[in-house]
């Protein structure tokens, strides 16, 4: 039997309609976010598949999702969608993000940008900074829950969340205008001209945003009262295509990115200090259509300096240069092949001290291949592996296997199983192995992660899905010391022996009232038998929303979002010693809307995050954005 439509989607609470599915729609008066069963996602596979044939967890926002977020930054997208904890999102402009996915943090999240893994070989634990990413510029993001180094290496072994820049779409010349103003001095403004002409198509965009912002540290026990710590951020992004052949298709791009936040000294103690921070990348990505297959070429080099003033300044250049080769083949209706290599060179330095320092470097060699089975029962299967050589530590081997089966059992109800068993690694960074305190002999993290989901879906009412996850993580690096010949004591980083367990599960569900009115919810949870190593992570996070379009031309969004108890720990400078202390749970609601007029090409828009101007503390000893609003303009031509 032959199913035609499911509803499949993934629909977060928060109102940001991340779905894996279909929903009916009343044609162009309709502007809720919708996926049909042919709805194609690359992040499970690295090739495209319709979602509903993806084994892994994968949410999506689109970029009528990302439209309807007035005033909200990356970081705070991501952190409404289940199972994801951006800690510092909701403090003063520039904050320091964390980002706690399925109770991972920083090192374990990989960030692609359009396509290709980013990260900045100077910092401790390296990973893209959100900080340098304008939001105007973002086309679409996927999040992938659950490891999957076999297709993206080191980094990915809690979550990949790929971000894809916007690009030419239509013929002819189009381009948009945005402008933004909103709480703590906040003007934004954004535009793009784009187009397509014959085999060539263009896309050149620019950003600017400008906070006053307020104090990130809390003068709570201060008498006066602190000086506010702002952002700036400028950006500039341009990517060219050539359709040079039927066959052969050249895409060149490059953006250059700079932000400058003021900060604090830490918590509750006030301070001038400054970061700043730029980056350059250029990429090349070739790629050769012969039909039953698709050889792709990606070559991207990413510069940066990060630059501290401060009592302590310091500050660091590094270099990002990455090539990956692959080829995609369809050997039958139901078999698909990927097998490729990549290669990495990641270099930095500290050059505050000395100026002429060389770089310390490292090279990143993996072979990987995986294949894709899809047969007409409803079963599908992925299955990888991949050989990570790098110049410093013994190779590691990692593997995935990811069945799926969609069993429709009536007319209107169908079930989706899933599972999956996947290896990961994180590679030490340069400052782990090569600074001051570096050790030449660290190994990778590891972990192997478990998952096995299960989805219901009644027609296209109703949709209900639940995933239960586990991560088994060894050879933590660790920051460690031990005495020395002096009777003194030196510090150093090493691979702890302690084990960790990581676990929980995420529910989603949703309703469609009707084409025009949507409500969902969403739950997620997660533990670990090491909770000293789960500091400001919430063992909860509930979430809820109402959207609805009670015309063709008007949006209205509610959003409510519930973050649970955590658990942190500070440096008491009375005692000299770490101490603990638990946060409360607390809970924001957030409003949107847009009105479209002049034939829809102009968008007047608003909204009030926090509205009922919780008081809550998300960072021990730092400030949170109270009640906030935006208002804002949008032309597009």
């Amino acid at each position: 039997m032959r199913i035609s439509k499911i509803n499949l989607k993934h629909v977060l609470a928060t109102g940001l309609f991340l779905q894996t599915g279909f929903w009916a729609q009343a044609q162009e008066q309709e502007e809720l976010t919708t996926y049909s069963m042919n709805e194609l996602v690359v992040t499970g596979t690295k090739f495209e598949i319709p979602v509903e044939k993806s084994g892994k967890t994968i949410y999506k926002l689109t970029a009528k999702d990302i439209e309807k977020n007035a005033g909200k930054s990356a970081a705070d997208l991501l952190n409404e969608v289940p199972g994801i904890q951006m800690d510092g999102n909701f403090g003063a402009p520039g904050a320091n993000i964390s980002y706690f996915v399925r109770g991972g943090r920083n090192k374990n999240t990989l960030i692609l940008i359009d396509g290709v893994p980013l990260n900045d070989p100077s910092g401790i634990d390296a990973f893209f900074d959100l900080r340098f990413l304008p939001v105007s510029q973002i086309e679409s993001i996927e999040i992938l829950k659950g490891g999957l180094s076999t297709l993206y290496g080191t980094g990915a072994s809690a979550a990949v969340i790929s971000i894809k820049l916007k690009e030419a779409k239509q013929d002819g010349v189009h381009g948009q205008v945005d402008y933004s103003y909103g709480s703590f001095e906040t003007h934004q403004i954004s535009a793009n001209v784009n187009g397509k002409q014959d085999q060539l198509s263009y896309m050149v965009s620019g950003s600017l945003m400008d906070a006053e912002g307020f104090s990130a540290a809390s003068d709570e026990n201060s008498s006066s009262s602190y000086t506010k710590d702002g952002m700036n951020q400028k950006n500039a992004n341009i990517k060219i295509g050539l359709q040079a052949t039927e066959e052969l298709n050249l895409d060149f791009n490059a953006a250059y990115d700079e932000f400058s936040a003021d900060y604090d000294d830490g918590p509750f103690i006030d301070a001038d200090n400054q970061n700043n921070g730029e980056q350059f990348r250029i990429g090349f990505t070739p790629s050769f259509d012969y039909g039953d297959g698709l050889v792709k070429l990606s070559v991207l080099l990413n510069t940066g300096t990060r630059a501290f003033e401060s009592t302590y300044p310091s500050e660091y250049k590094s270099k990002n240069l990455q090539t990956d080769l692959s080829n995609e083949h369809q050997w039958n209706d139901n078999f698909k092949t990927l097998v490729g290599i990549n290669i990495q060179k990641l270099s930095a330095k500290e050059i505050l001290a000395n100026p002429e320092a060389e770089y310390d470097d490292f090279n990143i060699v993996d072979p990987y291949a995986s294949v894709f089975f899809d047969h007409s029962s409803g079963l599908n299967i992925h299955a990888g592996v991949r050989l990570n050589t790098h110049s410093v530590y013994d190779s590691e081997f990692v593997y995935n296997l990811n069945p799926s089966f969609l069993l429709p059992l009536n007319n209107e109800l169908s079930l989706k199983l899933l599972a999956s068993i996947s290896t990961s690694y994180i590679t030490p960074s340069l400052y782990q192995l090569y600074s001051i305190y570096g050790n030449e002999n660290l190994s990778p993290e590891r972990s192997t992660n478990y998952e096995g989901g299960v989805s219901f879906y009644l027609g296209e009412k109703l949709t209900l899905n639940t995933v239960y996850f586990r991560r088994d993580e060894t050879d933590p690096i660790i920051f460690s010391g031990a005495p020395d010949d002096n009777g003194g004591w030196v510090s150093f980083y090493d691979n702890g022996t302690d084990e960790q367990v990581v676990k929980g599960f995420e529910l989603d569900a949703n309703w469609s009232v009707s084409s025009r009115i949507s409500l969902n919810a969403n739950y997620s949870y997660v533990t670990t038998d090491e909770e000293s190593n789960f500091y400001r992570i919430p063992a909860y996070k509930v979430g809820a929303g109402l959207v609805v379009s009670p015309m063709e031309s008007l949006d209205v969004s509610i959003k409510y979002q519930l973050t649970g108890e955590r658990t942190v720990a500070y440096w008491d400078s009375a005692t000299f010693a770490s101490v603990e202390t638990d946060l409360s749970s607390f809970s924001v609601v957030d409003f949107f809307a847009s009105y479209k007029l002049i034939n829809n090409n102009l968008s007047i828009y608003g909204g009030i995050n926090n509205v009922f101007d919780t008081d809550f503390i998300g960072i021990y000893g730092y400030t949170t954005r109270g009640r906030s609003a935006t208002l804002g303009l949008n032309y597009q031509f």
